[in-house]
């Protein structure tokens, strides 16, 4: 089963499963996709988060019953939807479609609801330049970085002031500072963000504190190259997930994806950037 059905799939057991707590971990498992790569292809498959998708569903669901069904009154409709209340429904609602609830049901209908909110992609998309290498398993010094995204600068000082602190010059380098980006800022509530940043480092230095040692395992990675500005790594890592993994033959091994870092916003224009989205192969 290729990554495309298997999207077809969690579609399918979705909206089999509306009324239910729908979890990325079971999700994962029942289509056997590592927790670490199924949102990210989910989303560069629909263009919606697994919550934005479930919520336009159960919305789509409700303004049906809103037509068909107007002996409900609308705050059940709005607990059938999994809203806790009328307002919060309502602005759900009209910020979907444009209008509130009792505008719809009084039948100023609008197409919204007409279309599926993504687009499965079609055969024929343009493939992406992606290397496939043999990596050995690198030792890292890591900040885990958990909360607001505009908080990475924080991390970032932390890791260059215990890496200034060693006995030895252990000042990142071209090519061995790498983010583990477990979640997507565009799509994960700031307080739920976790990105580590580390640099690799020999086996005699001792880590501790605030400071955890991690591995990149040895194996094989797709890598393809990001340029520019890392506000905007996304489309390469989405076009990476959409464009690439379903047509590759690959299967996905059980890491998130890495960012390989070749310089850095305090060297060079922000234009002249230059990072690796690496993926780890089975």
């Amino acid at each position: 089963m290729n990554y495309h059905q298997r999207l077809e799939k969690v579609i399918d057991y979705i909206g089999q499963h509306l009324d239910e707590e729908i979890s990325l971990d079971s999700l994962s498992d029942i289509v056997c996709i590592s927790k670490f790569h199924f949102h990210r292809l989910f989303t560069a498959f629909t263009g919606l988060s697994l919550h934005q998708y479930i919520r336009w569903l159960r919305l789509k669901r409700a303004a049906r019953q809103l037509i068909f069904d107007k002996d409900q009154s609308i705050i059940n409709i709005a607990m059938n939807a999994g809203f806790e209340s009328h307002e919060a429904f309502s602005r759900a609602f009209k910020k979907a479609c444009g209008i509130s609830p009792s505008d719809y049901r009084n039948g100023l209908e609008c197409v919204y609801w007409d279309a599926l909110p993504y687009s499965l992609p079609t055969s024929g998309e343009i493939e992406m330049k992606v290397d496939i290498r043999k990596m050995n398993k690198t030792r890292l010094a890591i900040v885990e970085h958990r909360g607001d995204p505009k908080l990475i600068p924080e991390s970032v000082n932390k890791l260059l002031s215990w890496a200034k602190a060693q006995t030895i010059s252990l000042k990142p380098k071209a090519g061995e500072s790498f983010g583990i980006a477990y979640d997507d800022p565009g799509k994960t509530p700031a307080s739920e963000f976790r990105l580590d940043l580390g640099i690799k480092v020999p086996e005699n230095i001792k880590i501790e504190g605030e400071i955890v040692e991690k591995y990149l395992p040895a194996g094989r990675y797709a890598i393809a190259i990001h340029k520019g500005s890392r506000n905007k790594i996304g489309e390469t890592v989405y076009a990476l997930y959409r464009n690439w993994v379903p047509n590759s033959g690959e299967e996905l091994g059980d890491l998130p994806c890495v960012f390989c870092y070749y310089n850095f916003e305090h060297e060079v224009a922000e234009t002249e950037l230059v990072t690796e989205c690496w993926l780890l192969l089975k």
